[in-house]
């Protein structure tokens, strides 16, 4: 398999994994502080490129006060 088609498929499996990602962030949100705990595990599973992308996302779908929230847990992890 050339380069080029081993890139395109490694996008798309990131692509896909990023969405579905941004759907587990979603939905855990929902349940406040707990959901945001959650949503901490998850972004700590992951690695490089994706674990900054999910933080975007999070940072994203929060309110100021779970930005702030976000912070603070994330200064004593």
């Amino acid at each position: 398999m050339s380069n080029h088609l081993q890139y395109q498929r490694l996008s798309q499996s990131q692509q896909e994994k990023m969405s579905a990602l941004s759907d587990a962030l979603s939905s855990v949100l929902n349940y406040g502080e707990e959901g945001l705990l959650i949503a901490i595990q998850i972004l700590n599973n992951e690695k490089g490129q994706m674990r900054l992308s999910a933080y975007d996302l999070l940072w994203e779908k929060l309110d100021d006060i779970g930005k702030k929230k976000l912070i603070k847990l994330l200064l004593k992890s």
